[in-house]
């Protein structure tokens, strides 16, 4: 994957005719910030433990690379170039494969000492949820990233309760995400409903929460 990307990189390079000064890469997960290196980040295959990114891809462009954790950085964009603009404090949800978050106060992006703030999908909102990556049990991103809602939809399928899911799946599991629930949902699927209502809820009670605590 770092090939990949220094290879994109040193094209780019070409094709403007100049270095850059420096690169950011956001990470997926939690990253070392002073040392450029990944410490673990749960949803990539063999997790990245202590692999040496900024070293590693520095060398390969000749350049000073600094890392950040992905949501982190897109909270940072939003605050300067989007829709955080003209506000001091605010806070990011960022839903997918993972729920990441990020989080400005009083117009600085707040990393923490370990460059971890702001991780908002791993509040608990289920102490008797579903097993995290993190660890942990009921975080939000357990119940409500895009895998998780496709898990709860192969149960459903599998269970019998979603008939509508069922025929839009033709019973295959594969073909059952986000997408496809939400398009039994609009069907009329009432099992499929439900649940997608019950995670909705999580989520807002996440969002709330974060509202309560920083009053953005």
């Amino acid at each position: 994957m770092l090939d990949r990307i220094a290879e994109g990189l040193l094209e780019l390079q070409r094709e403007v005719g100049r270095r850059p000064a420096a690169v950011g890469v956001g990470c997926p997960g939690w990253v070392d910030l002073e040392a450029g290196i990944t410490r673990f980040l749960p949803n990539l295959p063999g997790q990245w433990r202590d692999v040496p990114v900024a070293r590693l891809l520095g060398a390969r462009l000749e350049t000073p690379v600094r890392l950040l954790n992905d949501v982190r950085a897109a909270t940072l964009g939003e605050f300067r170039f989007g829709a955080g603009r003209g506000v001091s404090t605010m806070a990011l949800f960022a839903l997918g494969t993972g729920i990441g978050g990020g989080v400005v106060i009083e117009g600085r992006l707040r990393l923490g000492p370990l460059g971890s703030a702001g991780e908002l999908g791993h509040q608990i909102v289920d102490p008797a949820g579903p097993l995290c990556g993190c660890g942990n049990r009921g975080c939000l991103e357990a119940v409500a990233s895009g895998p998780a809602i496709g898990g709860t939809g192969v149960r459903l399928l599998r269970s019998g309760q979603a008939p509508i899911l069922q025929k839009i799946a033709g019973g295959d599991t594969e073909k059952v995400n986000p997408e496809t629930m939400g398009e039994a949902a609009r069907a009329g699927d009432e099992a499929v409903t439900k649940e997608l209502e019950r995670i909705a809820g999580l989520v807002g009670i996440a969002a709330a929460n974060v509202v309560v605590t920083l009053h953005p």
